[in-house]
């Protein structure tokens, strides 16, 4: 079978939602594994030659439906490779695709409009560019000791009480409490990534953390009382152990025209996101598992797996969502830049604080963006993907993102 007859098999089966997880990874590999970008080409013209002759180079409804089957959480298993969480391996499928269309120059998934664009090679990296972020954040000891844990070798970092503090790896902290029980004095510690950074931590009752960009987690180095409280300023994902006698809270802390301002997330066990970042108008919580209530400014919403709550901040107003997006709530999570539909603005406050730049905007630009590009990549080719809309130019200036029609 050639390469290209083995490609062809591949790609169809990604879309149908019926590859196996090794058949994934077969493709995943054949991508990767191209240095020349003569297998992205092959992948993105075996994607295309489906298309209706009237449609040219792009057709939004073709691209959309496959995107949705690639992305679709439900696959059958089979007995002779070890499944992946489904939503992982929607993920997987979802980067190859995006891998190669992004080697080939394609911006098929990316664009909200069509914008034919012929084939073109892969160019050099830019000499001026700014790389993606990483596992970056600084540890606070509830005596004011700051460990910046990006730089920290694995191990043993702390004693807190009677908690032992750990980094098992790269990218992750873990809390261990030795004795259950009260301890005679509170401690917290706050753990804080910057622009560019993101870390995970397992809290001492077993609770997992995914902390995005430009966020602070402030919590006890023990779970002690009747209820487990954490505060948080930015964005994190949750997956929160079950304890029924000890309710698990998230206090979401803002600020509206420069005054404080708060909403509380109140939880048994389940898995959700919450975006509260200072420069966003809106503050959402998404509820992908089990149940959660959001209560704020004497409202209070109870939220289904789907569902979301949005906090506009300006008028102080909680709104319950149906049908929300997850996928798009916790991309960051799974690596990946998503854009659903997103303005010039609200596209590139997401890009700043990823790639740790500045933007300026010369005019206004009124372009919108849709589609999905992997984290890891250096800032100008997802710069070049938003240029093929034709209403946006970016220029890199060291940390400097100009921004002009």
């Amino acid at each position: 079978m050639s390469i290209q007859d083995r490609l062809a098999y591949l790609l169809q089966q990604a879309v149908r939602q019926t590859a196996t997880v090794a058949e994934l990874q077969e493709l995943s590999d054949l991508v990767q594994a191209d240095q020349s970008g003569d297998t992205a080409r092959l992948v993105e013209k075996l994607l295309r030659k489906d298309l209706p002759p009237e449609t040219a180079e792009y057709d939004e409804a073709y691209w959309d439906q496959v995107a949705s089957n690639i992305l679709a959480a439900d696959r059958p298993e089979e007995d002779n490779v070890i499944p992946l969480p489904q939503r992982r391996r929607g993920w997987m499928a979802a980067a190859v695709i995006t891998g190669a269309l992004l080697l080939s120059g394609g911006a098929y998934w990316l664009l909200q409009k069509p914008a034919p664009a012929p084939l073109a090679a892969v160019t050099p990296q830019p000499a001026h560019d700014v790389a993606p972020g990483g596992n970056k954040a600084v540890l606070i000891l509830a005596d004011g000791t700051q460990v910046p844990l990006d730089s920290t070798a694995n191990g043993l970092l702390a004693q807190q009480g009677n908690t032992k503090v750990s980094k098992p790896g790269a990218g992750q902290l873990t809390y261990t409490q030795q004795t259950a029980g009260s301890t005679a004095l509170m401690q917290y510690n706050t753990l804080r990534t910057p622009r560019g950074g993101q870390f995970q931590v397992t809290l001492p009752d077993g609770t997992k953390v995914w902390l995005n960009a430009a966020s602070t987690l402030k919590y006890p180095t023990a779970f002690t009382g009747a209820n487990r409280q954490v505060e948080l300023n930015g964005e994190a994902y949750f997956e929160v152990a079950a304890n029924a006698a000890r309710p698990f809270r998230v206090n979401v802390l803002t600020h509206t025209g420069g005054s404080p301002d708060s909403m509380q997330v109140a939880v048994l066990g389940t898995h959700f996101n919450i975006m509260a970042y200072e420069d966003e108008q809106q503050v959402r919580t998404t509820l992908l598992e089990g149940a959660v209530r959001v209560n704020s400014h004497g409202s209070s919403k109870q939220l289904r797996p789907g569902q979301g709550a949005s906090l506009d901040k300006q008028q102080r107003t909680l709104t319950l969502q149906d049908n929300i997006n997850t996928e798009e709530a916790v991309a960051w999570k799974n690596g990946f830049i998503q854009l659903e539909g997103n303005d010039i603005t609200s596209a590139m406050r997401l890009i700043a604080r990823w790639y740790d730049v500045e933007v300026v905007y010369k005019a206004p630009v009124a372009a919108h963006f849709r589609g999905i590009i992997p984290r890891n990549v250096p800032v100008s080719q997802v710069l070049k993907m938003m240029e093929l809309t034709g209403e946006v130019h970016f220029e890199i200036k060291g940390k400097q993102l100009i921004v002009s029609p």
